[in-house]
């Protein structure tokens, strides 16, 4: 008879993979259709295919220097992916991809114990547009999320049924795989979330004494760094510690790194809401829902009587607050800000709103519901209807847009669609169908953004990937590699990886023009001024003019080949 319950209850997961299969499927589409945007991007795949092209696995190196901001999982996951499937946008996209989908994963795993069901915890984790982005982005933030949530999710178990004793070397494998991607901060979150939980609870769980168990899985998680750390610092001469440690880590807490956040206490204090703005906008469309929780949410898990207090709802606040507070506690009072430092809440905050809307779904609360759905719906829905409208006459009103004015006015008209049924069916509080619609909108949005928007952008954008893709096959092999005037990331990718020299001035472009062998000089003709074009026994190879996206100006490159 257990057997066949087991058994059934793996059956009723089916949905739960359906929701998270599809999220899979539309992020890796996604992942496939544009060429590598963020220099962050650039410098992760480029220093895989190092790897993958060395077969130095100890340590990572971007334009064959040693690269010792962040440890070594990512780069061994994505020379993984490259071995596998060859060196392009979607091999080293996959491991994110994949990583989002076991967030989801997980998400759904963990509101089903308290709500009976994981499937909108699933979806509204992996159609929120933070989670989206980091899923197609090929950097350590989604490979980190589900380093940390699995550590969680191992807290999760204990909490609900007891501690076991695959908890601990489960929970230290998770804390070392994100030490190893991310160094401290994949240690600080899960020992600081759960350890916020045990103290909350004040032992009503079935936890019980599991701060032993926690501080065993931390050492292990440090053991498994060591294990890689140790030799990787000897082999460079002391200094991935020097670094990405005793320089690296200071900064980011104490300094607003490259900009990011605010130097000096008044604009420390102007930056303290930033990470609430990012959570409103990054978790649209599901940041209107939050208005259920106050009402709704105490009738949202079983019985008490039941399931226990771990699964009462007493036992999910607590564990909520636990895993949410902190994470915006630590990150707010660490000077360098970017939005997905907080990312950790984002899963559960999806189980937040699930767990909100199970409470509504149980007492049948619409009323209450429609009056607060409609202050969310003006305070969220008049900026969005605004934002369509931009989006709608962009193209038309702005000569540079005019390449998207078919892609800009299907994908337009869709989301005011979308928006108009949105709005009606919150607006009479029909929540369930308002959610779905939601979902399933957010996956045919991002979808329709892949195949229309992303290749139009690619049409007139990015001079540099396209310049790449290009000229790689046409260059000799030896030889050397120089750029001018201009510089990015990505082409050490779309190159083959190769050694590229960065020439400052006019001097040390004559000297290096002159050296023997073959060499391609690839130029920024807006800064040649001056230059006879082309160079004494040079010969023009490929052309590509378009804006640069980081930068934000048209640019015109050209490679230039001696034999």
């Amino acid at each position: 008879m257990k057997i066949e319950m087991q058994a059934s209850g793996w059956r009723s997961l089916w949905p739960l993979g359906v929701v998270v299969f599809v999220v899979w499927a539309v992020l890796l589409t996604t992942a496939s259709q544009s060429t590598l945007w963020d220099r962050d991007e650039a410098r992760y795949a480029t220093a895989s295919l190092e790897m993958e092209n060395s077969g130095n696995l100890l340590y990572p190196t971007f334009n064959q220097e040693l690269r010792a901001f962040k440890p070594v999982m990512i780069y061994w996951l994505m020379s993984a992916a490259i071995h596998a499937f060859g060196p392009s946008e979607w091999s080293v996209r996959l491991v994110s991809t994949l990583a989002i989908a076991g967030v989801c994963l997980l998400t759904g795993l963990i509101a089903r114990e308290f709500l009976g069901s994981g499937m909108t915890a699933a979806a509204i984790a992996g159609t929120s547009p933070m989670l989206i982005l980091t899923g197609t982005a090929a950097t350590t933030d989604a490979t980190l999320l589900l380093s940390i949530l699995l550590s969680q999710w191992v807290f999760v178990r204990a909490w609900l049924d007891g501690p076991r004793r695959w908890h601990v070397p489960v929970m230290g494998a998770a804390i070392g795989m994100a030490l190893l991607i991310k160094g401290p901060v994949g240690l600080v979150i899960p020992v600081l979330s759960i350890a916020t939980a045990l103290v909350l609870s004040r032992g009503r769980s079935e936890v019980g004494p599991f701060g032993l168990r926690l501080a065993g899985a931390a050492g292990l998680g440090i053991l498994i760094f060591l294990a890689w750390g140790l030799p990787a610092n000897a082999a460079t001469g002391g200094e991935y510690w020097r670094i990405g440690v005793a320089e690296r880590l200071p900064r980011r807490i104490f300094s607003a790194m490259e900009g990011h956040g605010g130097q000096g206490w008044l604009p420390f204090l102007l930056h303290l809401p930033y990470y609430p703005l990012v959570l409103a906008v990054g978790f649209l469309p599901w940041t209107i829902y939050l208005s259920l929780v106050p009402g709704s949410f105490r009738n949202a898990a079983r019985p008490m009587s039941t399931k226990g207090w771990a699964r009462s709802p007493e036992g999910l606040r607590i564990l909520l607050l636990a895993m949410i507070l902190p994470v915006f506690v630590l990150m707010t009072l660490v000077v360098s800000k970017l939005p997905h430092y907080i990312q950790p809440v984002f899963p559960w905050f999806a189980i937040l709103v699930a767990a909100a809307l199970a409470g509504i779904r149980r007492r049948s609360r619409h009323q209450l519901v429609a009056g607060r759905m409609r202050w969310s719906l003006l305070v969220f829905g008049v900026p969005s209807v605004l934002a369509v409208l931009a989006i709608l006459a962009l193209p038309w009103i702005w000569a540079p847009a005019d390449v998207f004015r078919s892609s800009g006015t299907i994908l337009g008209l869709f989301l005011l669609g979308w928006l108009l049924v949105l709005g009606v069916n919150l607006w009479r509080g029909r929540i369930f169908s308002a959610v779905w619609a939601h979902a399933i909108g957010m996956l045919m949005f991002t979808l329709g953004a892949a195949l229309f928007v992303l290749p139009t952008i690619e049409t007139f954008a990015k001079p540099a990937q396209r310049l790449g893709i290009e000229v790689g096959p046409l260059i000799p092999s030896g030889a050397e590699i120089a750029v001018f005037g201009w510089y990015e990331p990505s082409l050490h990718f779309y190159l083959g990886a190769r050694p590229i020299q960065r020439l400052h001035d006019p001097v040390s472009l004559q000297e290096w023009l002159s050296g023997p062998g073959p060499r391609v000089l690839i130029l920024n003709e807006s800064v040649s001024s001056g230059l006879t074009l082309p160079p004494a026994g040079y010969r023009p190879l490929a052309t590509q003019t378009g804006i640069d996206h980081v930068g934000g100006k048209t640019t015109r490159l050209t490679a230039f080949l001696r034999e």
